[in-house]
């Protein structure tokens, strides 16, 4: 039987988890003005088959549409167009998560501080992965060499190279909910998120200057010359010794060694701006994301903002509000949509962290003024040296908090504790928390600062009663005329000590001082 016909979109293959409880969408190519059935049989074959039907439009693309499904495990799927059949076998429902954003994300398993145990774990059946291959321009082949473009489970070869928050996430919601769990990762280090999104979004008075700058970037360059030095750049890029040397530099080495791989290959290929870089505004949207939609999906985790820092930080709010914004509208799926704010980082190799301060404020904006946006705080796990933190299982795990407790409505501490209030009396001043369940503080460092009328005072005593934390700052008096305000990690890199029963770390903030009493 010829089954050449039907080209399904990449996503939709044995393995597969589908969302349980939406409406279901089957897309791909088949025979032009053809009508193409997209059948669901039970595990059993004893019910009669869930069907969608539609017709193929004059290019051959298709779009079936099918009823929501429970969750459940071992259905197979036909699709069919004129004598010509796809079988998909070993389907599952269940909840699917999108895992997006950029190296911090795309994270690998095999570099994650608990590696050597995580490996260990019996292989869960009901946790399916998925990385999206990336791909910069259209025909691009890039340097995944495996683990990427089909499902599998934690047996598989391509486990190691899987997010280790997205990894994370699943695990802990499927042990938490005991129903098929599908993580897909569409992420790529060092992707800005205007790379994310189509290039409408990036028309905003706000955001054009992402547009404008490219502009500027490819104006006075010879369109063949550019190309050939961009495929120059890749090819030396997609080759497996140099990502034998690269990866390591990225997310398993210490600063020194970094150091010296970054002098030994000064005069590596570098990728000009244009069409074929990666991140170039709207690339990344068009290559990976967009091939996704409107497949069905239960929410995004989203862990990105390193390369949105500098002096773009400011519109951060703007670019992720438009980001998650298009993305329901274009999915037309009001979906969850849940943050990592960025970790304390200092500098590595010849980043800085100018602005990140900034870009975790607004981060906090984003999910404080947008609807089922929520945030998970991390300033507890950051390194000085080491963009990439390691400890990427406890992100994942405080995102799943996130989603147990917002989106699935378990009542569970699943929220950092947030400053609401503070007040003074004498030299003591005194922060009132929110979601301080068994409030309390470590030994490690914490950057608390006091500011009265331009000048700086740091603690010399700090204490944890109930929700509070009480700030005690020996030489320090604020009159009721004086400007005075109290905040924690503001810096781009700040330390925080303050957690709550959940192991969840205080979000930074900076706050007025109110009910002075002298």
């Amino acid at each position: 039987m010829n089954t050449q016909t039907i080209q399904l979109a990449e996503i939709f293959q044995s393995g597969m988890v589908l969302q349980r409880d939406k409406q279901l969408h089957f897309y791909g190519t088949a025979t032009p003005e053809s009508n193409v059935s997209v059948k669901i049989y039970s595990k059993d074959m004893t019910l009669s088959p869930v069907e969608g039907v539609c017709k193929a439009d004059e290019t051959g693309r298709f779009l079936a549409t099918l009823p929501p499904h429970s969750a459940g495990s071992g259905f197979h799927i036909t699709v069919s167009c004129n004598d010509s059949i796809v079988t998909l076998e070993q389907i599952s429902f269940g909840d699917i998560w999108l895992a997006g954003g950029q190296s911090n994300m795309e994270f690998f398993l095999k570099y994650e501080k608990n590696w050597e145990t995580t490996k260990t774990l019996p292989v869960n059946p009901d946790i399916h992965m998925f990385n999206f291959p990336q791909r910069a321009f259209e025909g691009h082949h890039s340097h995944n060499r495996y683990g990427y473009g089909y499902w599998f489970c934690a047996d598989d070869e391509g486990f190691d190279m899987f997010s280790a928050p997205g990894f994370s996430f699943a695990k802990e919601l499927q042990e938490d909910l005991n129903i098929p769990i599908g993580i897909i990762g569409c992420n790529w280090g060092g992707s800005t998120a205007s790379a994310w999104v189509p290039e409408d979004v990036l028309k905003d008075e706000k955001l054009v200057r992402y547009l404008n700058e490219y502009d500027m970037e490819i104006r006075d360059k010879d369109p063949e010359a550019l190309k050939q030095e961009s495929l120059k750049a890749w090819a030396f890029e997609d080759t497996k010794e140099h990502w034998e040397q690269f990866e390591p530099l990225l997310y398993g080495r210490d600063y020194d060694w970094q150091m010296q791989y970054v002098k030994e290959h000064a005069g590596d290929p570098q990728h000009p701006m244009g069409p074929y870089n990666m991140n170039r505004p709207s690339g990344l949207y068009h290559n990976m994301l967009k091939k996704l939609i409107p497949f069905s999906i239960k929410g995004v985790i989203w862990y990105q903002g390193e390369s949105d820092s500098g002096d773009r930080a400011p519109m951060y709010d703007t670019l992720m509000t438009k980001l998650i914004e298009d993305w329901r509208k274009e999915w037309q799926d009001d979906f969850p949509f849940i943050m990592v704010q960025l970790a304390p980082f200092g500098k590595w190799l010849e980043c800085g962290n100018d602005g990140y301060a900034v870009v975790r404020a607004q981060q906090q904006k984003v999910a404080d003024h947008l609807k089922d946006v929520y945030l998970a705080t991390i300033m507890d796990l950051g390194s000085y040296y080491d963009i990439h933190p390691k400890e990427k299982m406890e992100v994942g795990r405080r995102l799943a908090l996130l989603a147990k407790g917002h989106v699935y409505g378990e009542p569970i501490l699943c929220d950092s504790p947030r400053a609401k209030s503070a007040s003074v009396s004498g030299h003591d001043i005194t922060v009132t928390f929110d979601f301080a369940d068994g409030l309390y503080k470590t030994d490690a460092p914490s950057d608390f600062k006091v500011m009265v009328n331009g000048n700086t005072f740091v603690p010399d005593k700090i204490q944890v009663v109930d929700d509070k934390v009480i700030l005690t700052v020996n030489n320090l008096l604020i009159s009721s005329n004086d400007s005075a305000s109290v905040a924690l990690a503001i810096e781009n890199y700040s330390q925080v000590n303050i957690f709550n029963k959940a192991g969840l770390s205080a979000a930074p903030f900076d706050i007025r001082i109110n009910n002075i009493t002298i």
